[in-house]
């Protein structure tokens, strides 16, 4: 009987999880459509789910039974764009440094800005 019951709770703790990130990725789209952006609402889901961590709201444990496994598997999203790279190779040959240049700065600033904010909202923590 306990076995069921934590195969039961895990099983509840898996879909609640799974529930608050598609609940992220929902709003963001409603945001997207009811305002009719250009930015990415996966993007927008994903920063409405760091804020809400960062701020406390939700705990990282509640995100963690469905995010763990969705990470695990997370080389499978990435096929598609690897097989749309190789369908524009002369774009890339004509641009090679436009895009070696954006392939670093990006990342870099967003490490940076990232960092930023987590050790404002760290310290923040502290003298609270």
């Amino acid at each position: 009987m306990t076995q069921l019951k934590k195969r039961l709770k895990s099983s509840i703790q898996f879909l609640l999880s799974c529930a608050i990130i598609l609940a992220n990725l929902f709003i963001a789209k409603l945001i997207m459509h009811t305002t009719g952006g250009s930015f990415p609402a996966p993007l927008l889901g994903m920063l409405l789910l760091v804020t809400l961590l960062l701020t406390g709201i939700i705990k990282e444990a509640q995100v963690t039974p469905f995010a763990s496994p969705l990470l695990n598997f997370m080389p499978l999203f990435f096929i598609p764009a690897g097989v749309g790279f190789i369908e524009h190779l002369e774009l890339i040959q004509q641009y090679w440094q436009f895009l070696m240049t954006a392939l670093l700065l990006i990342p870099l600033t967003s490490l940076l800005l990232i960092s930023h904010i987590i050790s404002h909202y760290k310290s923040k923590d502290q003298h609270d």
